[in-house]
């Protein structure tokens, strides 16, 4: 008993911080860059629920321009490169939704200016997540075999390596441009894929992924101690059926020397310019 009364004396300053003090915040990631470990530790740490507006995502009016000139209309809010964008009135009505429960807003939009705008008016801060494309595209590729196949084109080919030339070809280097804005947005608290896999990644320590917990809570305006960021990694960490292995330089297991080849064809200057490679000998 007095070590229960010892626990909520010790943790109640944390929590009347957060009760005074709320930033408002959105989890707008690029899939597969470990949202799912986000979404349980912003979980945790604010008590919040997520909101992932899935109802909205079908029966989209389609744009009649290409992509690239439709990011510049101020009438669409983005949220993927392959879906029919929103409409202002339409992330209008989503945000107030979610401010009614009370809960985060989660959706993968690729970066527009239009978008960075309507979050810095809002006074909204967001959660991404910088991931190598090659591993990315892997981690992909095992969603579509244990999970579920989002692209039937890609289903209907038999093989994993016939698979994987194919999505390279098809989305790589538009994903990776659509979502780089957000590395540089000034609405963004930027997180280290790498780095938040910690030592179950291979490339990092466990030191490295409670200090990209400590980035979190310092951008939702807590104060936490190492301990407690610990504990809600270790909690957070591995759950939910759409987390692998969050392994780091996964795809040298799966690229063979034509995967190899696409990829610098496709995204070689962009690996470089984000900092994955120093040239195409690799």
């Amino acid at each position: 008993m007095i070590f229960h009364y010892l626990k909520v004396l010790i943790f109640m300053p944390m929590f009347f911080h957060m009760a005074l003090y709320s930033v408002d915040f959105v989890l707008f990631t690029e899939p597969k860059t470990g949202t799912h470990l986000l979404i349980n530790v912003l979980k945790e740490f604010t008590g919040r629920t997520v909101y992932w507006p899935k109802e909205y995502m079908e029966d989209v009016e389609p744009i009649s321009e290409p992509f690239e000139k439709a990011l510049e209309n101020k009438d669409y809010i983005f949220f993927s490169p392959v879906i029919n964008p929103w409409k202002r009135c339409l992330m209008d009505h989503i945000w107030k939704i979610n401010k009614q429960q009370g809960t985060f807003l989660h959706v993968h939009p690729p970066y527009s200016v239009v978008l960075e705008e309507y979050l810095a008016k809002r006074h909204c801060i967001n959660f991404f997540v910088k991931r190598d494309p090659r591993d990315q595209i892997v981690s992909l590729l095992n969603h579509y075999k244990n999970i579920h196949f989002n692209d039937q084109s890609i289903k209907q080919i038999s093989s994993d390596d016939e698979r994987l030339v194919c999505m390279i070809k098809k989305q790589l280097r538009k994903q990776t441009l659509c979502f780089m804005g957000w590395l540089d947005s000034p609405v963004c608290c930027v997180l280290d894929f790498s780095r938040l896999m910690g030592s179950h990644g291979g490339a990092a320590t466990d030191e490295d992924a409670i200090g990209e917990m400590r980035k979190i809570a310092n951008a939702l305006g807590m104060n936490c101690t190492n301990a407690y960021l610990k504990r809600v990694y270790e909690k957070s960490f591995g759950s939910g059926r759409f987390f692998f292995k969050g392994k780091v330089g996964s795809w040298k297991e799966y690229f063979n020397e034509e995967h190899k080849a696409v990829v610098k064809e496709e995204i070689g200057d962009l690996l470089i310019e984000l900092g994955y490679e120093n040239d195409y000998n690799w």
